[in-house]
């Protein structure tokens, strides 16, 4: 089926790029609402011979609650079982959405919706689109850097899936990984039943191939470089059984295996095509690459043979439109909710509250909202003067009015504003951090004038040797960074600039650490987050991680007296549940206290849908930012 516009405004919308958080992916700034705190008391008679005292952290259903159970001696000798529901009851903080944009349909993340609100009713044929924000730089897992899991999003899968609530389910494996008794290596079982595109089987030998590729320190790799930490190497027990080798004990390991870059190409297709496997990618999902137009969007055909849907999927079976297409839209906000509108797209993710708003009053369409546990924030470039001070640092954080800059950015959307890395409800999240900062103006002022930063008569503030003090935040486009210069120039004198830059260029001079600032984001089920963002092992290195607190000096290289490395390092090696997020807890802590990027908010994304040309259901789990295309189905 052919696309539904004009060339003429696509190619207008082409170009730009976002630089959004992974695994995840991508949010929405706003802020406004309150944290609520709910306890409640639950007393269990158990016959014991001894009385034991231990805390243990255990995930509840909703990643964003934490529940704590405390062992406790009592004279009649039964344990007390406290179960507190610590941070923020969800399902308030998604009612405070909806108040905010009554025509926004707000669930919590990893819940399925169905398009429209309509029954399930499959229509066979069509086609169905979606979109990325920019060209990717590759359609290989192991050498993309930007946009690619958004890009190839039909066609790749993993191993194991975050399904809904976040429940961890197997897809391409037969069950979950088990550990050894040692907690040095995992076993996973494999389906059976599984073929890549070009016919060939999916096994354990395939499985071993793709690791073992994510594994070569030789190979010109990208983000996957900084997803396959943990694992030593992998072996294969039989050809529907692999044993991954960990690199010490590894108690997330599983939720790992989710990870963006860690899906399954055609080990045939990878060896015959070599380097041109970059653009003609070759999956198991239940769409098959077709073309990449660069500039314009990616094609991809019904895989008739699919038979192995999720577990969370309603389709098992082949695509339900004939074609998938992603179309690369630019980061003109208005322009891409125009396209929407004019019915060149079935699904948009929209940041811009008055966009969002217009869409969301018109009966035509269905915005759905989605409550990601992940915040967005302005890292800090430590090590570019003047972010070289901490004293500088903190000033930037006291002086930033978080809530009226992200309301004027796009009228509150989101509900929660946020003092941490981590959002409330994250199992690991400081409560100690929180409140190390808040909006407080001339304590900035304070901070600036004791550490001998002088305002001069221009209004901007220099140090003894007549430098301006300045920062640069780059414009990708992104929708915080004016706002930004508006409060840190009139609030403490510190010169901002915002040069206009792609984002390819851009997060390449990132990582070389030429700007001070960015937009981007943090989130996750846990404090394991923090690790892509701070550990100093990625500093350097292509990705996100950008405040370079604690850099070796050398791209990649560890830093040997780095204090957040073995925190980081101890929680993915911990069993202990209560150790473990003990660990991010100090982590998040450490991090604040040196003042390495300004919290924003927690997100609410916002997907405009199309009732009258896509139904279906539209399902998104932690780790992904795009739906699950097997379950969409054409109506036009």
């Amino acid at each position: 089926m052919g696309m539904r516009s004009s060339l003429s405004r696509r190619q207008a919308l082409r170009g730009g790029a976002l630089a959004l958080a992974g695994g995840v992916g991508a949010a929405a700034l706003a802020a406004c609402g309150e944290k609520e705190v709910v306890t409640k008391e639950v007393i269990k008679e158990v016959p014991v011979t001894t009385i034991v005292t231990q805390e243990v952290i255990k995930e509840v259903e909703v990643a964003t609650v934490v529940t704590q159970e405390v062992i406790k001696e009592v004279p009649v000798q039964q344990i007390v079982e406290k179960e507190v529901v610590r941070e923020v009851i969800v399902e308030k903080i998604v009612e405070k959405a909806r108040e905010r944009a009554p025509g926004v349909d707000a669930h919590l993340l990893s819940k399925i919706v169905d398009i429209g609100g309509e029954p399930w009713n499959p229509i066979v044929g069509g086609e169905v689109s979606y979109f990325t924000f920019t060209n990717p730089n590759s359609l290989d897992p192991l050498s993309w850097i930007t946009r690619g899991p958004e890009a190839t999003s039909p066609m790749f899968e993993r191993l194991v899936v975050f399904g809904e609530n976040n429940v961890l389910q197997p897809h391409l494996a037969a069950d979950l990984p088990q550990v050894a008794d040692d907690h040095m290596s995992w076993t996973l079982p494999l389906r059976n039943d599984v073929k890549f595109h070009d016919g060939t089987p999916f096994n354990a030998d395939a499985v071993v191939f793709n690791f073992e590729r994510y594994l070569d320190e030789s190979a010109v790799r990208g983000s996957v470089a900084g997803e396959v930490g943990a694992f030593a190497n992998v072996e294969k027990i039989d050809d529907f059984t692999v044993r991954f080798n960990t690199n010490g004990p590894q108690p997330l390991l599983p939720e790992f295996l989710t990870t963006a870059s860690l899906v399954m190409g055609s080990p045939k297709a990878i060896t015959e095509m070599g380097q041109d496997f970059e653009r003609n990618p070759v999956g198991t999902g239940p769409y098959s690459f077709v073309s990449w137009t660069d500039d314009v969007d990616l094609l991809y055909e019904r895989f008739d043979d699919y038979t192995w849907g999720p577990p969370f999927a309603t389709n098992k079976g082949p695509g339900l439109a004939d074609t998938a297409r992603i179309l690369q839209l630019s980061m003109d906000f208005a322009a891409r909710a125009q396209a929407f509108e004019a019915g060149e797209i079935d699904i948009s993710l929209q940041f811009t509250f008055p966009d969002v708003q217009r869409v969301s009053e018109n009966p035509a369409f269905h915005v759905i909202g989605l409550l990601f546990n992940d915040i967005q924030y302005v890292p800090m470039n430590t090590i570019k003067w003047p972010l070289t001070d901490i004293n500088v640092r903190k000033a930037l954080i006291h002086a930033l009015d978080r809530r009226t800059a992200t309301v004027r950015q796009n009228g509150g959307l989101a509900p929660t504003l946020v003092s941490n890395l981590l959002a409330p409800g994250t199992i690991g999240f400081s409560e100690e951090a929180s409140k190390l900062y808040d909006w407080n103006v001339p304590k900035a002022n304070e901070i600036l004038d004791a550490a001998g930063y002088p305002r001069g008569e221009d209004g901007f503030r220099y140090d003894s040797e007549g430098k301006r003090l300045e920062v640069i935040f780059p414009n990708t486009p992104n929708p915080i960074c004016e706002l930004f210069k508006l409060d840190i120039e009139s609030n403490i004198g510190i010169f901002v600039d915002v040069p206009n830059i792609d984002f390819p260029t851009f997060a390449e001079g990132m990582s070389q650490g030429l700007y001070h600032h960015a937009w981007n984001g943090v989130g996750g089920r846990n404090g394991d987050a923090l690790y892509t963002r701070f550990h100093t092992s990625l500093l350097g290195k292509p990705g996100r991680a950008w405040t370079f607190f604690e850099y070796s000096g050398e791209p990649g290289v560890p830093n040997p007296d780095s204090r957040i490395d073995p925190l980081l390092d101890g929680a993915r090696t911990e069993f202990d549940a209560e150790k473990r997020v003990q660990m991010w807890k100090d982590a998040e802590y450490l991090l604040m206290e040196n003042a390495v990027g300004v919290p924003l908010v927690q997100s609410l994304l916002a997907w405009l849908t199309n009732p009258s040309t896509v139904g279906g259901r539209m399902f998104i789990g932690s780790g992904a930012s795009h739906p699950y295309f097997g379950d969409l189905y054409s109506k036009d």
